[in-house]
C-alpha cells in the first residue's frame, strides 16, 4: 500500500541536499502514551527508509503537553523560534496551537479526530491549508467497543465510561452535540442489557472524582475513552481497574489494557512518515488529501484476563487479531 500511495503522490527518497531538516513533534505524554510506544519507532524507521536519517539529515524535536494543553502554544512558540520545517500533531489541540503562532508551518496530523469539525481543514480529499495527514474515527468506534467488551464479560450490567465532554466542545461540538452522541451510546449499552455510567474526566484533577464514583457505584466493567486525557491518565486507570478487578476495553494496544479496539497506530505512524517526507520534498499541503485509518485491530490480553479471574469466550478470541497469553 504505501507503494501506491508513494507512486501516487511522486515521491521516493530525499531529495539531495546537504541541509538539516528539523521535524517538531507535539505528543500527549512523553515515553508512555500508548499509540506513540510502538508508533514512534515506526514513524522514524519509515522517514529513515525514505532517505530522512535522524542525526544525518533530520533533526527531530518531541515536546508532550503531559495532559496540560497550555503548553501546547509555548511548545508551538518554541518551534517558531527555532525554525522548524515542519511540525507532526497528535492532537486537534496541538494543531491548533501551531496554526495560531506560525501559520506558514506544514502540519502533518496523526489521528486527529474529525479535522473538518475541528476546523482545520476544509474538507479530507483538498484540506486547503497547511493541514493534512491522518484523521480519525475514535468517536465511532466507541459502541463497537460496547459490543466487543459486552462480548468479553457477558455478566456485565453496570459500564463506566471514562469520557471526555469538554475535548469535544474544544474540538467545536455543540453541548447538544456532545449529549447526543451520549445518549447513542447509552442506547448501544442498554441494547445490551447494560447501564452506561459515565465518567466525565475533562482535566487530571477530575480523576479522583471519577474513582470515588467508581467505588460508590461499583460497575462490571471500565470503558476507557479515546481522549488526550484518558491517555495521561493511563496509569491511573489501569490502576483503578486492577483494584477493583474491572475488565477494561481500551482504545489503543499499547495502553496494556485487558482489551483494546483501535486503529493500528504502527500503520498509521509509518503513513505519516510518509506524509512528512512528501511535504519536505516540496509538496502543497493544501493539496494533499488527508486520509483515515483502514487497519483496526481487536487485541485480548489473557494474562489480565486470569489475573481478574475471567475466561475469555472462545468466540471471541477467533476474532481476535492479537492474543497475549
Amino acid at each position: 500500500m504505501a507503494l501506491t500511495w508513494s507512486a501516487r503522490f511522486g515521491f521516493g527518497r530525499a531529495q539531495t541536499s546537504s541541509r538539516t531538516y528539523r521535524v517538531g513533534y507535539l505528543g500527549y505524554t512523553e515515553a508512555t502514551a500508548p499509540d506513540e510506544v510502538d508508533g514512534w519507532p515506526a514513524f522514524v524507521q519509515r522517514l529513515g527508509e525514505l532517505g530522512f536519517v535522524e542525526g544525518h539529515n533530520l533533526a527531530l524535536l518531541s515536546r508532550y503537553a503531559e495532559g496540560h494543553d497550555e503548553r501546547y502554544a509555548d511548545f508551538a512558540a518554541e518551534f517558531a523560534r527555532l525554525g522548524v520545517d515542519l511540525v507532526v500533531v497528535a492532537s486537534g489541540t496541538a494543531a491548533r496551537a501551531v496554526m495560531t503562532v506560525s501559520p506558514a508551518t506544514p502540519i502533518v496530523t496523526v489521528a486527529v479526530p474529525d479535522p473538518v469539525r475541528a476546523g482545520l481543514i476544509a474538507s479530507l480529499a483538498r484540506p486547503g491549508g497547511r493541514v493534512t495527514g491522518i484523521s480519525n474515527l475514535a468517536d465511532d468506534l466507541t459502541p463497537k467497543r460496547i459490543e466487543l467488551l459486552k462480548a468479553a464479560v457477558p455478566s456485565v450490567r453496570k459500564m463506566a465510561f471514562a469520557r471526555c465532554p469538554g475535548c469535544a466542545l474544544s474540538a467545536g461540538e455543540s453541548a447538544a452535540q456532545v449529549d447526543a452522541r451520549y445518549a447513542q451510546y447509552a442506547a448501544a449499552a442498554r441494547a445490551l442489557g447494560m447501564d452506561l455510567l459515565p465518567l466525565n474526566v475533562n482535566a487530571a484533577s477530575d480523576f479522583l472524582a471519577a474513582r470515588a464514583i467508581v467505588h460508590r457505584e461499583r460497575p462490571d466493567a471500565l470503558l476507557i475513552g479515546a481522549t488526550q486525557i484518558n491517555v495521561a491518565l493511563r496509569t491511573e486507570w489501569l490502576a483503578l481497574a486492577a483494584e477493583q478487578r474491572l475488565p477494561v476495553m481500551a482504545p489503543y494496544r499499547g495502553f496494556g489494557a485487558m482489551l483494546s479496539y483501535g486503529p493500528d497506530f504502527v500503520a498509521i505512524y509509518r503513513r505519516a512518515a510518509e506524509f512528512v517526507a512528501l511535504i519536505l520534498n516540496g509538496a502543497n499541503p493544501a493539496e494533499t488529501p488527508m486520509e483515515q485509518p483502514t487497519k483496526f485491530e481487536l487485541v485480548v490480553n489473557l494474562k489480565l484476563a486470569h489475573a481478574a479471574g475471567l475466561e475469555i469466550p472462545q468466540a471471541l478470541l477467533l476474532r481476535a487479531d492479537a492474543v497475549i497469553r
